[in-house]
């Protein structure tokens, strides 16, 4: 089936930033990343961003998957992002699931959103208080009878 498959072959590829390699600017890319340099400004839209040992990165992340062995300096948001032993993050995170191993660094916060956070307006807050004040009052009328 290889040369006549019905659904296209998705090879994204990788990009590489060398360990002596300096790249500045945004980064707008469909597949993965790999930083061994250094690197600032904004990457969007990758699927995988690694920052290796040696590499180290300032600015802005967007991605599925973050994996820092490296140092980062600012904003990373993805859907899953784990900090290695070596790896170094400074700034914020957005993510729902993080994952720090020993020896790994978060000096800043994780501004976990979680798919079961919901938004409870005033009006239904007070409608439910309503509800059960009724229900105490109907248990302590029909206990007095």
């Amino acid at each position: 089936m290889g040369l006549f498959r019905s659904t296209p072959n998705r090879n994204l590829g990788l990009s590489i930033v060398a360990k002596n390699c300096k790249v500045v600017g945004d980064i707008e890319l469909d597949g993965d990343i790999q930083i061994d340099g250094f690197g600032e400004g904004n990457i969007t839209q990758a699927n995988a961003v690694v920052i290796s040992a040696t590499g180290h990165f300032r600015g802005t992340i967007h991605a599925k998957h973050i994996t820092i062995n490296g140092l980062v300096e600012g904003q990373c948001e993805a859907d899953a992002i784990d900090i290695l032993s070596q790896g170094k993050m400074k700034g914020v995170l957005n993510t729902e699931q993080l994952t720090i191993e020993k020896g790994g660094l978060l000096a800043g916060e994780n501004r976990a959103t979680l798919a079961t956070d919901t938004v409870v307006t005033l009006d239904d807050q007070t409608r439910s208080e309503r509800t059960e004040n009724n229900e105490k009052k109907d248990r302590k009328a029909a206990s007095r009878s």
